[in-house]
């Protein structure tokens, strides 16, 4: 059985002199896509339930961790022990009803509380900073809408939210095709489309992901019904295939 320490130890043997050519040539702007994949790699896993597959897209994770702090470390920017330590301080700091005196007993009334912390010690003059620019847009929109929500600029219930999505639907379908007019309001779609998801407590990152996930299985088995050609078929007929694959 491995530590992390041995992680540690492997991670510096590979930006050694003596280590690995591509290992020491990365930098933190080039390790970006590899953090970016593996998180998407292990998200993957959770929605597979794949225990044995998720310990091992979780250890790539940590991988990408301990890489950028060796080269923080290298750079005399930061070490992994600074990163540990920030980390194990601010959840301390944060849950003083953990490791404090106060009395919190609700989800609710953890996050809101932990948001009071958080922008104590931020000094956040706008409820929009600190949202990644870098972000997946459909996450970023839900956490901009949240963040609205959580100073007041929100509606009471999702019916009237509803109602914006049709009406944005209705700007959309005046304009014409291919029009950056046509773009804007499909993106008010998807945002309006990503405030429901929010009240109807519905992760819209998640729920499209398994959107996909499901289209995709069912196409692969459309074109095995098609015989791996369905550019050979009707429309019709694909239809056809494609409702027999949601029925298994």
């Amino acid at each position: 059985m491995k530590s992390f320490s041995d992680l540690l130890d492997i991670m510096q043997k590979l930006r050694s002199q003596k280590g690995c050519p591509w290992d020491r040539e990365q930098n933190f702007n080039s390790l970006l896509p590899y953090l970016l994949e593996e998180s998407y790699e292990y998200i993957d896993a959770v929605q597979s339930d794949d225990a044995k597959l998720m310990a091992e897209e979780l250890g790539d994770v940590l991988l990408q961790v301990v890489f950028h702090a060796q080269i923080a470390k290298e750079e005399g920017k930061f070490t992994i022990d600074d990163v540990i330590t920030e980390i194990c301080e601010k959840m301390v700091r944060r849950h003083p009803h953990v490791f404090g005196n106060e009395n919190i007993k609700t989800s609710d009334a953890v996050l809101k509380k932990w948001d009071e912390i958080k922008n104590a010690e931020k000094k956040i003059p706008s409820a929009m900073d600190k949202v990644p620019r870098s972000m997946v847009a459909l996450t970023r929109a839900q956490e901009l809408s949240r963040r609205a929500a959580k100073v007041g600029f929100d509606w009471d219930n999702p019916k009237p939210v509803l109602e914006k999505v049709k009406e944005e639907i209705g700007e959309f379908e005046a304009e014409k095709n291919g029009t950056p007019e046509a773009e804007a309001e499909f993106g008010d779609i998807l945002f309006a489309l990503v405030n429901l998801a929010r009240h109807k407590g519905i992760n819209a990152e998640t729920a499209l992901a398994r959107a996909n996930a499901k289209f995709e299985k069912r196409f692969r088995q459309v074109e095995i019904m098609a015989g791996g050609k369905p550019q050979d078929f009707t429309l019709e007929q694909l239809d056809k295939f494609w409702e027999k694959a949601k029925q298994t």
